[in-house]
């Protein structure tokens, strides 16, 4: 029993068996079910413990109760989740618009408008708009992060204390937060959850929101929240050496990919430069011209350096745009997912959690076995009353421990699957984003060239005399 509790997840399965196993999100249970799981539990510990006291303690201290053995034989003690495929998801039109800065007393901040469209049966209405500020955003994800151990949660863009109320940083932030919402209202797990409704439509929300996260801190401080201890909900927990050689290796991965991201980013980011750049050159040239086509004396040497500064102010226009498109195409999706990387690493973190209070659960399990082992060898040392008590107490430890295993092993598996579901989002959302800047940039290259025709096509028509 000590050993099938200490087995870890990746000893038990591999990658392929896993994969033709069925999903735990598939192992559905009703509430009520669940409910009579946990009475049935109690009941066979109380029977552990009524028992223990008519008969004296013979059982062997390395051998699960029959209690315990009775609960942990059952396959509805693992975590359940209510997921729907996703093709089957109702669509979510969710729009962030209108940014307002507020001033109160104490600071000021920058108000969105929410506007959502859906005919998802968990709103009250199809149409729904409400304001939130920057740290409404961030409550919701750290609400679903803490609620949904092992799930990538889409990540918004970060603080920023200097120039946050300029127009560039609040329009890159307005579409990092969309776009935010439309991952979360697209996910198989984060779709229907409460808090994301309760963001999407309460009008009260500041007050509930707060209930929730203090209704949520104390779960953690009792170790009742997902996936958390009473320290690791707290603190973190000690930090987990990974062992399993696909999630390192994924790891690995991840590491790399945002090291190339971040270095994409920077060239990016120098590359608007210069676009930005030309297109003050192409402003600055065409001011030139018109000056000059306004000293000249010849009417028709006048005429076409006047064509050509209008040009170059055409070009300008141009080359400022395809800045603006370069900016909404990669620069916004490469950051993006150097943010949605933060969050698979959370989602590991989550995984190092459940393994630390597995690994707590048992040798809290395995010090009372040492204990009831040396009570059974030495007779006497301890009363009847005592005796019933550590095996009501090693029975409870068998199911946390086997609970917690189990935690383990469904995160484990959870992550696995959202890891391959955020590199298929990944390929298939720079192949879109390839695509739309091809598009854009051919569109811009397009104009310019007609641009040059024409004024060609002038010159040769009208000769300058």
């Amino acid at each position: 029993a000590v050993q099938h509790l200490s087995q870890p997840f990746e000893q038990q399965h591999s990658y392929e068996q896993q994969n033709s196993q069925p999903h735990p999100y598939e192992q559905q249970l009703s509430p009520p079910l669940q409910h009579e799981q946990v009475v049935s539990a109690r009941e066979h510990v109380d029977g552990v413990r009524r028992a223990s006291v008519d008969r004296p303690a013979t059982a062997s201290p390395a051998r699960t109760s029959s209690a315990s053995r009775a609960y942990l034989g059952s396959h509805q003690r693992r975590r359940s989740l209510d997921v729907m495929p996703a093709d089957q998801i109702p669509e979510m039109h969710i729009e962030v618009t209108d940014p307002v800065k507020v001033s109160d007393a104490l600071k000021s901040y920058v108000a969105y408008k929410v506007h959502t469209r859906s005919t998802a049966p968990m709103f009250r209405e199809r149409d729904m708009t409400v304001r939130r500020r920057y740290r409404d955003f961030d409550w919701l994800v750290q609400e679903l992060v803490a609620r949904h151990p092992g799930v990538i949660v889409p990540a918004i863009p970060e603080k920023q204390s200097m120039g946050r109320f300029g127009d560039e940083f609040v329009e890159a932030r307005r579409a990092g937060l969309e776009s935010c919402l439309a991952r979360i209202g697209r996910h198989v797990v984060l779709w229907n959850d409460d808090v994301f409704r309760l963001f999407l439509e309460a009008d009260d929300f500041a007050t509930k929101a707060r209930l929730i996260t203090e209704a949520r801190v104390a779960a953690e401080i009792n170790g009742t929240a997902p996936g958390s201890s009473s320290s690791a909900g707290l603190f973190g927990g000690a930090r987990y050496k990974e062992k399993d050689e696909w999630f390192a290796r994924r790891m690995q991965e991840l590491d790399a990919i945002e090291e190339e991201l971040r270095a994409l980013l920077r060239a990016l980011d120098y590359s608007q430069r210069q676009r930005r750049e030309l297109a003050i050159s192409h402003g600055e040239l065409g001011e030139a011209y018109l000056k000059m086509a306004g000293q000249e004396l010849n009417a028709g040497l006048s005429g076409s350096l006047t064509a050509m500064g209008s040009l170059q102010q055409k070009l300008k226009v141009l080359q400022g745009r395809q800045g603006s498109s370069d900016v909404a195409s990669f620069q916004l999706t490469t950051d993006e997912y150097i943010r949605m990387i933060g969050g698979v690493r959370l989602a590991f973190a989550a995984r190092g959690r459940a393994h630390t209070q597995w690994q707590g659960s048992l040798g809290e399990l395995l010090r009372r076995r040492k204990i009831l082992e040396g009570y059974t060898q030495h007779p006497g040392r301890a009363s009847a009353e005592r005796l019933a008590q550590l095996k009501g107490e090693i029975a409870r430890a068998e199911i946390r421990t086997e609970t917690s295993r189990n935690a383990f092993d469904d995160v484990s598996l959870l992550l696995k699957h959202e890891v391959v579901r955020f590199d298929a989002a990944r390929v298939r959302d720079f192949q879109a984003t390839i695509e739309t800047y091809l598009a854009s940039l051919i569109d811009t290259q397009e104009e310019i060239v007609v641009l040059w025709e024409a004024y060609l096509a002038s010159l040769r028509t009208d000769p300058v005399q």
